[in-house]
């Protein structure tokens, strides 16, 4: 237990203070270590090595690069038009083209933060130059690019899947139904309000210019049907997957938008640094889940659980708001590689399907990167939109409690989930 304890005051203790999350965990790594009685240092070396020596992980950069070549090609202008051209002819218009925007987007990047950075910029302005107010403008930009984790193809989801030794395939089709749940409420949500405030109608186009703005986004909508495609037929694996985005970037790049190899100077730049600090949380993470397995701590609290429960469903609402908690404080990716060899077997006790449980996790947790202290997104939103953190989470409060209506039906609806990965053996 004083390990445990050790381990909560450190890890907390280097956050508060600002220390980057995953030097915050391998130094937290280091001090669990020594409170064990461990003192060679090539346990810790082994153990960092170790933790990014798993092949599924080989995806993570590869789908971050072809996100970054999307990105920088122009393909989210294309999403854009695309998006305006299918719900933008409605009272709240571009409300709606937000959160449909976030839900092509996510099929390219399968990351919140890319969402948020690569749309935002754009849709921002767009919405306060036809007239929407600046915080609701930032809000629905916030609360929808935590689509973007979940939509398959989810980096999130493969973190996982690699972790738990569950299928990514079963995990991605997992996805599917929450994320477009999400996505209906948040549309709902925003219609409602742009009819309440008088949001103004965008100009509807014609049925000609629907099909021209169709064909310059063909480019975007092919890739997710590629990936999940060969994933599910088992053409190939998640890894080999991500690979084959980058070479499908990499050729429309060249042949369609005309892009010079000087600029992949850039672009290898932001894919490389991305990399990075994925790798260096993975890494130090795993050594740290790695102590804390020593000491025993899954089977610590699986004690104090069952000592509270043994009710499967009581457990899924204890286990939403400690994931709620801990992604208030923890982004999401580190959260992932310290809970999933935690909680993981704890599920197990209980009964909880394998793909259910990861859902719940990665749903939860993306809700944390647009909840306060620590939520990445939200500082993203806030440095394009030049508005202060407070006005931005006031206009919040109603989106927040739509997730968690999204998230409570995905929990203790587990078909909803289930449904789809039934389909694949």
């Amino acid at each position: 237990m004083g390990s445990i304890l050790i381990f909560l005051g450190s890890l907390l203790g280097f956050t508060a203070l600002g220390v980057p999350i995953g030097f915050a965990i391998g130094i937290t790594s280091i001090i669990v270590m020594f409170s064990l009685g461990m003192t060679d240092a090539m346990v810790l070396a082994r153990r960092l090595v170790t933790g990014v020596d798993i092949f599924t992980l080989l995806a993570i950069p590869f789908f971050m690069l072809a996100g970054e070549i999307m990105n920088k090609i122009g393909l989210v202008n294309d999403i854009l038009k695309f998006s305006t051209a299918v719900v933008g002819r409605v009272r709240g218009g571009l409300a709606a083209v937000n959160v449909v925007g976030s839900m092509l987007f996510a099929g390219i990047s399968g990351s919140a933060v890319a969402d948020t950075a690569a749309l935002g910029s754009l849709e921002i302005p767009m919405m306060e130059k036809d007239g929407y107010d600046k915080p609701f403008s930032s809000a629905i930009t916030a609360a929808s690019s935590v689509i973007g984790p979940i939509i398959p193809p989810s980096i999130p989801m493969i973190i996982f899947g690699s972790l738990a030794q569950v299928s990514i395939a079963k995990l991605f089709l997992g996805g599917a139904i929450p994320g477009i749940l999400i996505a209906l409420s948040l549309l709902v949500y925003s219609l409602f309000i742009a009819k309440k405030r008088q949001y103004p109608v965008s100009q509807a186009i014609s049925f000609g210019e629907f099909i021209q703005v169709f064909k310059n986004t063909i480019w975007a909508l092919i890739l997710p049907f590629i990936i999940l495609g060969g994933i599910l037929s088992g053409f190939f694996t998640a890894t080999e997957a991500g690979a084959i985005a980058v070479i499908y970037a990499v050729i429309i790049s060249f042949a369609v938008y005309k892009v010079k190899i000087r600029d992949y100077v850039d672009i290898l730049k932001g894919a490389a640094l991305n990399t990075g600090v994925v790798m260096l949380v993975c890494a130090s993470a795993m050594s740290l889940t790695w102590f804390l397995a020593v000491a025993k701590l899954p089977q610590t609290l699986t004690g104090v659980l069952m000592g509270i429960t043994d009710n499967k469903w009581i457990f899924l609402l204890i286990l939403n708001i400690l994931l709620f908690l801990i992604g208030m404080v923890i982004d999401l990716t580190p959260a992932l590689f310290l809970l999933t060899p935690i909680l993981m077997p704890i599920s197990g006790v209980y009964g909880i399907d394998p793909i259910h449980f990861g859902v719940i996790m990665v749903a939860n947790l993306c809700i944390g990167l647009i909840t306060p202290p620590v939520g990445t997104v939200l500082y993203v939103t806030t440095s394009i939109s030049k508005l202060k953190l407070e006005r931005l989470i006031k206009e919040m409060v109603p989106m927040y409690a739509v997730l968690f209506v999204v998230l409570l039906l995905i929990t203790y609806a587990p078909f909803t989930v289930l449904w789809l990965p039934s389909f694949i053996k």
